[in-house]
């Protein structure tokens, strides 16, 4: 069985986030409401969304580009 190789994930995701952040904030900045599953999304709501994705961002960048790996030892 394979190991998952965690940093490959958190650099996919990095990106993900950050383009998800700017589309969340292009809606915000231009009071666009977005239809989701049977309600919207409000601008507002979308402003907020941005900075929780950014935040993610941030740490998935760290964990997948930044962090050094650490080597373990088997016992």
């Amino acid at each position: 069985m394979n190991k998952i190789n965690w940093r490959e994930v958190c650099k996919f995701l990095s990106g993900a986030f950050f383009v998800t952040a700017g589309a969340s904030w292009y809606f915000a900045w231009y009071k666009i409401d977005l239809p989701f599953l049977g309600g919207t999304m409000s601008h507002e709501f979308l402003a907020i969304r941005g900075w929780i994705h950014f935040v993610f961002f941030l740490l998935s960048f760290y964990f997948g580009f930044i962090r050094k790996e650490t080597k373990q030892n088997p016992k």
